[in-house]
């Protein structure tokens, strides 16, 4: 004989939601983070809010970096950097020289805007020499070449007097290029002794004897007066006598890929991997002068494989990036410079590195993560989303990150230290960004805009989609109705959804026109279902306190018996 089953009671249970925890794409999260966003922000956390308006700033096509004039005060009020094959300089085009295409470096050395790999800068502040603001690129190495020109030096030991020279019989105009202090790099001579050394691969050898620094004593009209120095630090000589063959005489720039300013000195490291250079104290200019002084210029080759991502000013060192790789650079002349050590899990794009409250943040090959010096630590766990190029800011409390997957599709996220937590703003495609202060500039392809700007008039839509809630339960379960604390402004529009198991969304309720702090009931009356998600659409300023879900269960859920 059967027997009938019994009625199973159905049973309530509340769902209390007091505190939110950021965005988080894994497939079992904690109740309290959500699953999708959009324009929401850590501003009122833990509470949910969304993000602050963006200002608009200035348009400009085809923009691929934003710069920042440190030393010219007023903040960005219009387009600085390189767009479109021409650097511009507060909405004003400087099309003396063409940029090449690609991605640029740019860093400001004492009022010059210095462009990589370039290697072109402009002066937005008067020049030392004629008090003039001349509105042009121009290149930082200077370069002239000169045919029949005589080399001699010579050194008396009794004395102790030494003399280099170069000189033409006919006006060489050697004082209208370069100046005293100069490092010099001499090519094209038939006699191997009177060139000097180029960095270009560590691959080259240097005889003892060899002339690595070149630096100009006096420039006149025809003649060059040097002090030439070999890689002890002692004085080196030319072959003595005329050269016949054309001869290039320059103030050589490296072939930096990416640079940084650090303690007064431009530090950049080379599109091959295999440098990290430093330029002389004070001169942005110059990158070969190795006398032996603490003002020297310095470099140091590195041995692990692979390019150069990045170079940052961190602290009390310089650290540097490769895909697989973080170099630190600690010392504060040539005498004690050095490269001790280097950490495994760099940075895929150099781009991405941001220092946010004495912490490097940085995207890496399987996600982003945090370093102070030591072991970098991991922080993109709620991130499965693996992408491929990262362009970050930072405000001074936040990290920004604009990361773009294999797809090309970008998301700005958001991390916040304190809280340790995530949040999601929109898909715009920032291509840089720059900070003053506390505000954060970003710049997308088209537009330059100041994110974070209370005062700006654009009207943000926001949404956030929770997990998809079993209520840690086999049973059929439902919900009646839900309660939201809210705290809105006259035109906030907040609209409810919800979806049960893997239906669409559907509207139950919507709020709007209520000022103030106050708590709002929506009934529900869900099917039967195993799980289910809400979803909150909004419009405006809003501030959500906490949620309340009254739910119930009863009966078990249909489900496939396996046999």
């Amino acid at each position: 004989m059967y027997m009938p089953i019994a009625a199973q009671k159905s049973k309530n249970k509340k769902v209390d939601i007091l505190s939110f925890f950021g965005y988080d794409q894994r497939e079992k999260i904690d109740d309290r983070q959500l699953a999708e966003m959009l324009n929401m922000s850590s501003d009122a956390a833990p509470c949910l809010a969304p993000r602050k308006p963006r200002r608009h700033i200035a348009s400009q096509k085809g923009i691929t970096a934003l710069a920042l004039p440190e030393y010219d005060p007023g903040g960005l009020d219009s387009f600085t950097g390189a767009a479109d094959g021409s650097f511009y300089y507060r909405g004003r085009r400087i099309d003396n020289i063409a940029l090449s295409k690609g991605e640029k470096s740019i860093v400001d050395f004492g009022g010059n805007i210095c462009i990589f790999p370039d290697k072109v800068y402009y002066r937005y502040l008067p020049d030392p020499e004629d008090g003039e603001i001349k509105s042009e690129l121009r290149p930082m190495g200077r370069s002239t070449t000169v045919t029949n020109a005589s080399f001699y030096s010579y050194y008396d030991e009794i004395s102790g007097r030494y003399r280099a020279r170069i000189s033409r019989d006919d006006s060489a105009r050697f004082d209208l290029l370069f100046r005293p202090g100069d490092s010099l790099v001499i090519s094209g001579c038939s006699k191997a002794q009177n060139n000097t050394r180029v960095l270009d691969s560590k691959k080259d050898v240097v005889s003892d004897e060899s002339i690595v620094s070149a630096i100009v004593k006096e420039a006149g009209v025809s003649d060059l007066e040097l002090l030439l120095y070999n890689k002890k630090g002692g004085y080196a000589f030319f072959e003595n006598g005329h050269e016949s063959a054309e001869v290039k005489i320059e103030v050589y720039i490296p072939d930096i890929a990416c640079a940084c300013v650090h303690n007064n000195r431009l530090f950049g490291a080379s599109e091959n991997g295999e440098y990290i250079f430093a330029s002389k104290l004070g001169d942005c200019f110059n990158f070969s002068s190795f006398r032996g002084l603490a003002d020297d210029s310095w470099f140091a080759e590195i041995g692990t494989p692979g390019a150069f991502t990045g170079i940052v000013s961190y602290r009390t060192s310089v650290v540097a990036f490769k895909r697989d790789y973080i170099h630190h650079v600690y010392g504060d002349s040539p005498t004690n410079f050095s490269v001790p050590k280097q950490t495994l899990s760099g940075a895929l794009d150099g781009k991405s590195v941001a220092e946010v409250g004495g912490v490097l943040y940085y995207m890496a090959a399987d996600g982003f993560y945090e370093y102070t010096g030591g072991e970098p630590e991991r922080i993109s766990r709620p991130i499965k989303t693996m992408f491929t190029s990262c362009k970050s800011g930072t405000d001074g409390r936040r990290y920004y990150a604009c990361a773009a997957d294999k797809s090309g599709k970008t998301s700005l996220l958001v991390y916040d230290p304190d809280m340790g937590v995530w949040h999601r703003e929109d898909d715009t495609k920032f291509v840089d960004f720059v900070r003053l202060g506390e505000r954060l500039y970003g710049a997308t392809g088209t537009d330059v805009y100041l994110l974070g700007d209370e005062e700006a008039d654009e009207i943000i839509r926001w949404c956030v989609v929770s997990k998809k809630f079993t209520l840690d339960d086999f049973d059929f379960k439902s919900v009646n109705a839900v309660y939201i604390r809210l705290e809105s402004e006259s035109d906030t529009k907040v609209t409810l959804s919800f979806a049960a198991d893997d239906e669409d969304f559907t509207v139950r309720g919507e709020i709007k026109g209520k000022k103030g702090f106050s708590v709002h009931r929506i009934p529900i009356r869900l099917k039967k279902c195993d799980s289910f998600r809400i979803m909150l659409e909004g419009e405006g300023k809003a501030v959500v306190h906490d949620i309340e879900m009254i739910t119930y269960t009863g009966g078990k859920t249909n489900v496939e018996d396996i046999r």
